[in-house]
């Protein structure tokens, strides 16, 4: 897999850029906002100021006289300084400076042509160009008995605007510079802390691993569910999810659910333990286990997984019986050749009383069913199978009597053998359950890729009653259908006859 970018280096940089991005979008708004404000303030100071001088009865009575003064010159540019304005000018009606700092330009004309609204009585500011450069200017009106006299103008130069909206930036760059850098080490912390929580995975293997665990989950034919501390279920694999709507009879989604809903009876389990459990829910078993879930040291819930017990249980007697047909095939290999050294003895010694006698026993059902078995039944599979029945109605003081008529082929598929196999083992499973008889007859025959299967049992009524019930059941109805066949069950006083006609397709 072709490794990209590592986690804990993708989160930092989108921390680091947002917060780049984000602080300098604002820092960019607040030295527009400031520059602003120290242009709004400059401006009421330049009015305040004039208002104040236009009340003054110094400067009244200099534009009054409409002559220069030292004194009201000395005045202005105390003033100017105690504000931190570059000039303070007087003018009269006619634009005439009667005051400047640069006592050159006293008596000449105001430059900048701003004035004209403060000559007509009207206070302002504006920025011009003057003699002084291009400033910031404050026009106030002066009035002496409701008649106007004159004009104060005040003007602070741009370049010192300039310079007062520096002075009040610094403060908010280093501000700026210690949220950077807090953000920074914020932003390497969350990182950090979140590749941990991620179990230190990069997303291309977190990716790799939900896609297989999804696969694994919905493969998989036993049910599978995650609950959390509360019996929520959070995840369902589809065999879940297909067990529910079968139980519920709906459609909706089982995630969320309490897990009463998919295990009806739970208290016949418990989930504290960690061993397989049989659990039994609408006559069918299951194998039930389950096992905690732990994230950093902490249960943060369990999973669950319940299996068909009798495809296991079936699973574990189809190994046994082909176990067993393997050795009577090996038995009879040794046993066949000891037989006939015997009988080249005894017609060696012309003993033919002895012959015969030894003939007859050899060849009497009981002693050579595994022998007949392999010749008639060519599905090994099959007839292990019936091998291992026999052995386990023997136990049970039974002789299973197995008649087959003629042989019975190989099968086409896997599945049929086992879907024949599963039913024959219902049948023998139910039987087992109760009081059986010395013998019981089994008849198999096989014609036209059909297979009919007759049982004769001798049982009391009320076992042949609580028979019926059992081959009554939903499970067994569909392994029968699941082979293609028919079942009928006919009863006289003691006697039950099972008859099974499944198809039967050869290779």
């Amino acid at each position: 897999m072709k490794k990209g970018l590592r986690l804990w280096a993708l989160l930092s940089i989108i921390f680091i850029s947002t917060l780049l991005i984000t602080n300098t979008i604002l820092y960019g708004v607040i030295l527009y906002q400031d520059a602003k404000t120290v242009q709004k303030r400059e401006e009421k100071l330049l009015l305040s100021v004039g208002k104040q001088l236009a009340l003054e009865p110094a400067i009244k009575q200099t534009l009054l006289k409409n002559t220069f003064s030292d004194k009201t010159e000395s005045y202005t540019v105390n003033v100017a300084k105690i504000h931190q304005m570059d000039f303070i000018v007087l003018m009269n009606m006619d634009g005439i400076r009667l005051t400047h700092p640069d006592e050159s330009k006293i008596g000449g004309h105001f430059e900048g042509g701003d004035e004209v609204e403060a000559l007509h009585g009207k206070s302002h500011v504006s920025i011009s160009e003057g003699t002084l450069g291009r400033s910031l200017r404050g026009f106030v009106p002066v009035y002496e008995d409701g008649k106007q006299i004159g004009v104060v103008a005040l003007g602070i130069k741009l370049d010192s605007l300039t310079e007062l909206i520096e002075n009040s930036r610094q403060q908010y760059t280093i501000a700026l510079l210690i949220s950077i850098g807090t953000g920074l080490l914020v932003a390497s912390i969350v990182a950090y802390y979140l590749k941990k929580q991620l179990l230190n995975l990069e997303p291309k293997e977190i990716s790799r691993l939900l896609t297989e665990r999804n696969a694994m989950l919905d493969e998989t034919k036993d049910v599978v569910v995650v609950i959390d501390t509360e019996d929520t279920i959070k995840l369902a694999n589809i065999a879940a999810t297909e067990m529910y709507h079968l139980l519920s009879g709906n459609n909706d989604s089982l995630t969320g659910k309490k897990i009463d809903q998919l295990l009806v009876d739970r208290e016949q389990v418990d989930f504290n333990r960690s061993v397989q459990q049989l659990y039994r829910q609408n006559g069918q078993d299951y194998l039930f286990s389950v096992a905690p879930i732990i994230v950093h040291k902490k249960e943060v819930g369990s999973i669950l997984f319940l299996r068909n017990a009798t495809e296991s249980l079936f699973v574990t007697d189809q190994l046994a019986n082909t176990t067993a047909y393997a050795s009577a095939l090996q038995s009879q290999s040794h046993e066949f050749m000891n037989k006939l050294h015997v009988i080249y003895g005894l017609v060696d010694l012309e003993n033919y009383e002895e012959l015969k006698i030894y003939l007859n026993d050899i060849l009497q059902p009981e002693k050579e069913f595994s022998h007949r078995l392999s010749v008639l039944v060519r599905n090994p599979l099959i007839a292990g199978f019936f091998i291992g029945e026999r052995e386990k109605f023997a136990e049970r003081k039974t002789q299973l009597l197995i008649d087959i008529s003629p042989e019975i082929p190989k099968t086409a598929t896997q599945e049929q053998t086992t879907n024949l196999i599963n039913v024959y083992r219902y049948i023998h499973h139910a039987l087992l359950q109760r009081p059986l008889p010395a013998e019981i007859l089994m008849d198999i025959e096989y014609h036209n890729e059909q297979l009919k299967t007759r049982y004769q049992i001798q049982l009391q009524e009320h076992e042949i009653a609580n028979l019926e019930a059992v081959f009554a059941e939903n499970y067994f109805l569909q392994l029968v259908e699941d082979c293609q066949g028919k079942f009928q069950l006919t009863t006289t006083q003691e006697t039950i006859m099972i008859s099974l006609e499944t198809k039967y397709l050869v290779e």
